[in-house]
């Protein structure tokens, strides 16, 4: 098992599900990240994520920012003009459908 140091949970976020993300996940990750003892993992495309964290905070990673907060890296993106069903038999590595 990963080392998590003293942190037993990990939280799993889809970073680019949501009306407003990526922008509101990550803002509602790093406010977390002060107030729960736990690993926030951000489930979605890491570019994009940091380049985010690059806009709204000035660090390159968002690991500068948060110790506790990890980027689990996909580069597929289900839309909501996929069919459901297709998209989670054909996008293995969306941040929907990745599995830990």
């Amino acid at each position: 098992m990963k080392d998590r140091g003293n942190l037993s949970m990990v939280i799993l976020v889809d970073a680019m599900g949501g009306d407003n993300a990526p922008d509101a996940v990550i803002r509602g990750a790093v406010k977390a990240a002060s107030e729960v003892k736990a690993e926030i993992c951000l489930v979605g495309n890491e570019e994009i994520i940091n380049k985010k964290v690059k806009e709204f905070y000035g660090k390159d990673k968002i690991s500068e920012i948060s110790s506790n907060i990890k980027i689990h890296n996909c580069l597929e993106v289900i839309s909501m003009e996929d069919t459901p069903t297709v998209a989670i038999k054909h996008k293995k590595d969306s941040s929907m459908v990745v599995r830990f």
